[in-house]
């Protein structure tokens, strides 16, 4: 009797040992289907992580490679700003001598007064034949002998563009006689004449003579009558101490 109570023990504890490691499988199947389903496992620490099978993973999403921003630091403008180049021409420093600064030695004639004079006496440019001449004079010459006298010692020529203004009144078919003398009265040169159209070259030597006097008288071109020409005109008239 007492054996069959051992043996129904040992049985008892079998059985106990089988529902055991029955309730043990059914735990672990049953945590693994929660694992399936749930998607968690448990860390060694029981902390809960989800885990995605691989085969439920997303595919990756490539991001675009951002392209790096060049810095920019603004220039600092500099104190003295850069100079743009002129397209402007430049001026010559040394400009070359126009008619209103002679060469040492060299006088206009505008320069002078002629006090000693019998007429009219202007200094103004002109125009002859439609050319220019800043540095002129420009005398009466009547009927009568008028005359003009300057002093020009030391010089040795007198240097003149002789003939009528363009917008002279009045001198159309006239001319102008002009006599040059020295002190003495002697006449240097010929008589020369001043007309309108092209101004002629005129040079009067001067050589001992102090006081030039110059004489000039009006006429007609085709009859010879004396007549008044209003202005007789010596353009950029130059005395020089230089023969």
């Amino acid at each position: 009797m007492f054996r069959y109570f051992e043996w129904l023990k040992d049985h008892h504890k079998v059985a106990v040992g089988s529902l055991v490691v029955a309730a043990v499988g059914a735990l672990v199947t049953i945590l693994a289907l929660g694992r399936d389903v749930t998607g968690l496992e448990f860390s060694r620490n029981d902390e809960p992580r989800s885990v995605m099978s691989p085969a439920s993973d997303p595919p990756g999403v490539v991001l675009p490679t951002p392209t790096p921003i060049p810095s920019y630091m603004p220039e600092t403008p500099s104190e003295t700003p850069s100079k743009t180049p002129s397209t402007a021409p430049e001026t010559p420093t040394n400009p070359p001598e126009t008619s209103s600064e002679p060469s040492p030695g060299v006088r206009y004639l505008d320069e002078l007064d002629a006090d000693d004079r019998n007429g009219g006496y202007v200094r103004e440019p002109v125009n002859m034949a439609g050319k220019r001449y800043l540095r002129s004079v420009q005398l009466s010459c009547n009927s009568t002998r008028t005359y003009f006298v300057y002093p020009v010692a030391g010089m040795k020529t007198l240097d003149l563009w002789l003939g009528i203004d363009d917008q002279t009144t009045g001198a159309s078919g006239r001319v102008a006689d002009l006599t040059f003398y020295s002190d003495a009265g002697r006449q240097i040169g010929s008589t020369k004449t001043a007309k309108l159209g092209p101004a002629a070259k005129v040079q009067i030597p001067l050589d001992e003579v102090t006081q030039l006097t110059i004489r000039c008288v009006g006429r007609e071109l085709k009859s010879g009558d004396q007549e008044n020409v209003a202005h007789v005109a010596f353009g950029d008239a130059i005395l020089s101490a230089q023969p």
